[in-house]
């Protein structure tokens, strides 16, 4: 066996390891939130690492190329899903019960005022009577 050979199934085995970990994760987290983050990161370092391994035992430009293609998009459209699947979580309340502070909630209450005032400012704006 090669180096190079060790050291791709070094990196698929710890690809494995990081999605088995991942997936209990998911199950053993207590609420939303920790079980999406526990599941991008480790499906993300994991599918990454057995990219990385097969590319190295499949030694093709080629090959290589379309691995790397698909490990580019992996990287990008997995944390983004994952974040439209925990904003919806949020808007929908499902996950109210676990949560102790909700800085965000004031965050959002904020900007609403604040949008709020900016609007009766610009109907006032609107409505003034502008004739000579």
């Amino acid at each position: 066996m090669d180096v190079l050979q060790i050291i791709a199934y070094t990196l698929i085995m710890l690809g494995t390891g990081f999605c088995v970990i991942a997936v209990v994760g998911m199950l053993r987290f207590p609420d939303v939130y920790t079980r999406y983050h526990a599941g991008t990161k480790g499906v993300t370092a994991g599918n990454l690492l057995i990219l990385a391994g097969v590319a190295i035992v499949e030694w093709s430009l080629l090959i290589s190329l379309k691995l790397l293609l698909i490990a580019i998009f992996f990287f990008m459209t997995n944390p983004v899903a994952t974040h439209a699947i925990a904003r919806a979580a949020y808007r929908s309340r499902s996950s109210f019960p676990c949560l102790f502070i909700d800085a965000y909630r004031e965050y959002v209450q904020r900007r609403l005022r604040y949008s709020e005032a900016e609007g009766e400012e610009d109907e006032a704006a609107a409505t003034e009577d502008v004739s000579p």
